[in-house]
This record gives structure tokens, sequence and C-alpha cells, in this order.
């Protein structure tokens, strides 16, 4: 057993990604690249959809990446 506050908690949120398409796994790497310390490996996508010049994506991240 652990404290319920040592458990990580996630927030979805909507990401759009300018640009030519890509594969995901790309784009996390490539936010891993622009944000030293940025942890994408615990990301999960919820939905996502295609659009001519953008992919927007639904994402479940890590809270203590979001600023209050």
């Amino acid at each position: 057993m652990v404290a319920l506050d040592t458990l990580p908690t996630y927030k979805t949120v909507v990401a759009w990604f300018l640009g030519p398409r890509k594969d995901i796994e790309r784009y996390f790497q490539q936010l891993h690249r622009l944000n030293q310390g940025l942890n994408t490996s615990h990301w999960r996508v919820y939905e996502r959809k295609r659009e001519p010049d953008r992919l927007c994506l639904v994402l479940s991240i890590d809270s203590p990446l979001i600023a209050a």
C-alpha cells in the first residue's frame, strides 16, 4: 500500500501539432527534445483527429506538468 498522494495523477488536455503529418511518437520525441526534463513516456492518446494542415490529439498527461 501507498499513500493516496503518492499515486500519479493525470489530466486530459488537447494539443494541436502543425505541419506535415508524423507518427505520434515522433511528435512526443520532438517535445522531449525541445523541453529538457519533459517525460512523455506516461502520456496516452485518447483520440486523434487528422486535418489537412494539423493533427489534434486528446491526451492524458502527468498533472505536475500543468501549471496551476
